[in-house]
């Protein structure tokens, strides 16, 4: 039951959590407040657990991908036609932000500054199927030599998709508490493995979410 030193303090919360929000957490203790409120506080530390993991695919994919796209059209990749003629409509507007952040910063146009500003999105967009036949059918062997032989670019894409898609929910602050987190944390990880099993195997050690995973409220 709810007692009323317990209701006051879900009432003085509602208004800086939602409604919403809070009732996710309050059906899924089963409305026992104190199991609810421990499972908020669990659940955006779970999500900063997954930050390190998702950090490390996300600066690893868009590295390797660069890798790809430096060795096809030069290190200037974003001004390639035969490149910009390819991209879709999101990529090419991701390319325009992005330069046009740098332009206002007053930076120059170099490699590492246009790496880094893109999303994750862009990284995983460059997966798509339309890359395939000028990127991917002579780069993607060389620039993810860790990949196993029977994953392709269709796997790199669904893999990194539903990372991009986690990370999304982690760091919107959304409820993750519903989630197989252990197959997501494997996933992720997993996928690291493929981008780079020796990056993978430094950071695993100190990666707290299996840790986190046993002390689900």
């Amino acid at each position: 039951m709810t007692g009323p030193v317990q209701q006051s303090l879900i009432d003085t919360l509602r208004p800086v959590i939602s409604e919403e929000r809070l009732g996710t957490y309050l059906t899924a203790a089963g409305f026992d407040v104190d199991r609810a409120l421990n499972l908020y506080v669990w659940n955006a530390q779970i999500g900063e657990a997954f930050h390190l993991p998702i950090q490390a695919v996300e600066v690893g994919l868009r590295n390797r991908v660069a890798a790809a796209l430096t060795a096809e059209f030069g290190s200037e990749w974003w001004k390639a036609r035969v490149l910009l003629g390819i991209f879709d409509d999101d990529r090419r507007s991701d390319i325009e932000l992005v330069l046009r952040r740098i332009r206002n910063r007053k930076q120059p146009f170099v490699p590492g500054q246009i790496v880094a500003g893109l999303s994750f999105g862009f990284w995983v967009g460059m997966l798509q199927p339309r890359y395939n036949p000028r990127v991917w059918s002579r780069q993607l062997r060389l620039v993810f030599p860790a990949l196993p032989r029977d994953r392709n670019r269709g796997s790199l894409a669904t893999s990194a998709g539903r990372a991009a898609w986690l990370r999304n929910r982690i760091w919107h602050h959304e409820p993750i508490i519903k989630l197989d987190l252990s197959a997501e944390y494997g996933r992720v990880m997993t996928l690291l493995e493929w981008i780079s099993p020796e990056k993978a195997l430094w950071l695993k050690p100190h990666c707290r979410v299996p840790l986190l995973l046993r002390r689900k409220p």
